[in-house]
């Protein structure tokens, strides 16, 4: 695992340089605190997501997971997905996915290979989402690797939306893990789904209050979980 996540970073570092290719480079960091937990009150309450565009119609996007900010005082890793994305041409909605999932303990983490659909971005349904202010991305993630018996394939779904007939300061996304054909516990379900839901508002500047709705079906008895908190938004 040590060394897919090195060769990830590799080609993040190296793929930066040729930028210029296709449009300067990006970066996009938001980190949010949730101090108020409803349901589950040991559930992740800081998280850092990155986002990056990095030419060569090469992009990265990441997050990463922590416990106990705000309960203990002390920030504790729980859980990180890092991602890099080609898309293989730019006439065509596609992008191919590297995934490495990095998890607190050992024999966690997990290498995924995946094929990625930009629906909105599709001709045929293009007009239809930009009325609707809606970005949905589906990608199959159709290889696992370093997970024991390396079995087991992933939809991921994720989607993002916006009100500007409402306000401009509004938006609504989320993201739907299904795993399919994975050994696991009797006390898991056979194809058990990861969801989370957020509505944001732009308070002033680059922060912005949160409300999510999170479903976690590895997670048992304590599956659901309802949050408030605060984002702060990073653009370079």
């Amino acid at each position: 695992m040590k060394r897919v996540s090195c060769c990830v970073l590799l080609l993040l570092t190296t793929s930066s340089s040729y930028a210029a290719d296709d449009g300067p480079p990006w970066l996009l960091v938001d980190t949010g605190l949730y101090p108020y937990q409803h349901d589950v009150e040991d559930d992740v309450d800081f998280t850092i997501t990155t986002n990056a565009g990095m030419g060569r119609r090469l992009s990265y996007f990441s997050f990463v997971n922590f416990r106990g900010a705000v309960t203990d005082g002390n920030a504790v890793f729980d859980r990180s997905e890092q991602n890099l994305r080609w898309r293989i041409s730019e006439k065509l909605p596609i992008d191919l996915n590297v995934q490495a999932i990095i998890v607190k303990g050992d024999g966690n983490d997990v290498t995924q290979l995946g094929i990625g659909w930009r629906i909105d971005d599709t001709p045929a349904f293009r007009d239809f989402f930009d009325k609707l202010n809606l970005t949905y991305r589906l990608t199959w993630q159709f290889k696992r690797f370093d997970s024991g018996d390396n079995k087991g394939w992933q939809l991921e779904h994720f989607f993002r939306m916006t009100f500007p007939y409402v306000s401009d300061r509004l938006y609504l996304s989320g993201f739907v893990d299904h795993s399919f054909d994975r050994t696991l516990p009797d006390t898991i379900p056979d194809k058990p789904i990861v969801t989370e839901v957020q509505l944001g508002m732009r308070m002033f500047g680059r922060f912005y209050a949160l409300t999510e709705y999170r479903v976690n079906q590895f997670r048992v008895a304590d599956e659901n979980n309802w949050v408030l908190g605060v984002e702060y938004k990073f653009r370079w």
